[in-house]
């Protein structure tokens, strides 16, 4: 890209921002190391929608399938050295995914695996397991270490000696597990009764808390972070909430509507 960075925001506000358009026209506006996180939902090309609720959900812009291998290289410019990413995915996407995000540089560490607030119901009802979980490819590029934050304490006592020549416990976890199930983690996204009580209506709307907890352990106040496929804007206030900057694309006028107001509700 030709032009800088502070030549870019100039012309374009990249702060603080929901655009709504396809993020693969926002990409371009990017320059290269711009954000220092992304946090994003794409669609998978399963064209879902629940059948199983009073009021269907439509069917979400992008859902019959993006240009995988484009969002991934794109994804890997727009971020800086030394950064994480984190993408959903899905247990029969998650092969081609990975392989898109590898090609495209990234190194890809693990799979979390994260309870939903919901169970899902579709697929064979008779005959088949329930989805009640969220697949999440976390990556890196370059190398970044964990924050230590103050999410989870350590079941143990502080200063506990687990082996010998180690350094005793944190009061704080500071290495979490991959799957997140329980009382002691937040849930990957909002049940049908949120959604009713708050007028937020959307197949795959993420829990704020969850995301913040990503944010919180990924990056560090005032840095910014990325959501090409915002949705209802679950990263933007996840990002607020923690101090965060964000950026971001949504394609669907009503999504984006639902997202800006809850940004003016939170502010």
């Amino acid at each position: 890209m030709n032009k800088d960075g502070e030549e870019m925001e100039r012309e374009v506000n990249l702060s603080d921002q929901i655009f709504c358009m396809d993020c693969m026209d926002l990409f371009p506006q990017i320059p290269d190391g711009y954000v220092s996180m992304i946090l994003s939902d794409p669609p998978y090309g399963i064209s879902y929608q629940n059948n199983f609720t009073n009021t269907k959900h439509q069917i979400l812009d992008g859902d019959e399938g993006i240009d995988y291998e484009l969002f991934a290289h794109e994804s890997y410019r727009i971020l800086k050295k030394n950064a994480h990413a984190y993408f959903f995915t899905r247990f029969d996407t998650y092969p081609y995914h990975y392989e898109c995000l590898r090609q495209a540089g990234f190194i890809v560490k693990n799979c979390m695996v994260v309870e939903k607030g919901t169970v899902g119901g579709i697929g064979d009802l008779k005959g088949s397991f329930a989805n009640n979980a969220e697949w999440i490819i976390f990556c890196q590029k370059g190398r970044r270490l964990f924050n230590h934050t103050t999410l989870l304490q350590n079941r143990k006592k502080e200063g506990t000696q687990f082996h010998a020549g180690r350094e005793p416990s944190k009061k704080y976890k500071t290495r979490f597990n991959a799957c997140w199930f329980g009382s002691e983690y937040p849930k990957a996204t909002y049940n049908s009764v949120w959604q009713k009580q708050n007028g937020i209506y959307h197949p795959t709307v993420k829990n704020v808390v969850f995301l913040s907890w990503l944010i919180q352990i990924s990056s560090q106040p005032g840095e910014l972070v990325f959501d090409g496929f915002m949705g209802t804007g679950s990263t933007a206030l996840a990002a607020i909430s923690t101090k965060r900057k964000y950026l971001g694309a949504e394609i669907n006028p009503g999504y984006y509507e639902t997202a800006a107001r809850r940004i003016r509700e939170m502010q």
